[in-house]
């Protein structure tokens, strides 16, 4: 716990800074502070009312609100930044693109309710990841998962729903490595998306910030697992 302390707390140093940060630049580099950087298109993610929750899959998504702010509903593609240093891999940044359009700057992705930039108990805002485990979906996804959740309990009063359907795809070995994303559809609606991942160093606080164009639309949304 002491090495992740030390993260945050230097995290916590950098976040007035980290908002005026270019994230996407990052996406252009082969290599950071000693790192070299893969990109990978994890697919689109289906947001048919374009409210976005982010949360850990296994613990938050039954009860967690999305960001207050609302993006076009469609199908948006998500690129994952990977961080490779020495023989370890780990997930950098997640990109959701809106639009073919440069960020003039980057805010923090709130939920309602929240307000300033700070919050006490963390020093900043973000989800939690209890599990190592993040993901990102539409609010009428996470209504449809929680059913089909439901259901699958009721079914397998027993079953643990990690091991019966993501361990199999995290676990499969990508390149001789460990899988560090998953794009989930629900088997009871295929349309729908689960977009899953490894969050950086693993449990924590990880943030999201909108990119806004010069015209104050929305352009993206970045998940940092700080990391770079």
């Amino acid at each position: 716990m002491k090495f992740f302390n030390k993260i945050w707390s230097r995290y916590r140093e950098k976040v007035p800074a980290a908002v005026n940060r270019d994230f996407c630049k990052f996406f252009k580099m082969d290599e950071v502070n000693g790192m070299r950087l893969e990109k990978r298109f994890i697919g689109k993610l289906h947001l048919p009312r374009g409210f976005i929750v982010a949360c850990d899959p296994l613990l938050g998504l039954h009860d967690t609100f999305p960001f207050s702010r609302k993006v076009p509903p469609g199908e948006y593609p998500a690129t994952m930044l990977m961080a490779r240093s020495g023989f370890s891999r780990r997930n950098a940044l997640l990109l959701l693109k809106f639009k073919d359009q440069q960020p003039a700057s980057f805010k923090l992705a709130k939920l309602p309710g929240q307000t300033g930039r700070f919050t006490g108990s963390h020093g900043f805002f973000g989800f939690t990841a209890d599990a190592g485990i993040g993901c990102v979906c539409d609010a009428y996804t996470q209504k449809h998962y929680n059913n089909y959740l439901e259901r699958f309990f009721k079914d397998h009063p027993e079953g643990n729903i990690y091991d019966s359907l993501f361990n199999r795809t995290f676990a499969r070995k990508a390149r001789g490595e460990e899988q560090l994303f998953y794009n989930f559809y629900l088997p009871t609606h295929p349309q729908l998306n689960v977009i899953m991942f490894h969050t950086g160093y693993g449990d924590g606080i990880y943030p999201a910030y909108w990119g806004i164009g010069e015209d104050g639309t929305v352009c993206s949304l970045v998940i940092d697992f700080i990391v770079l």
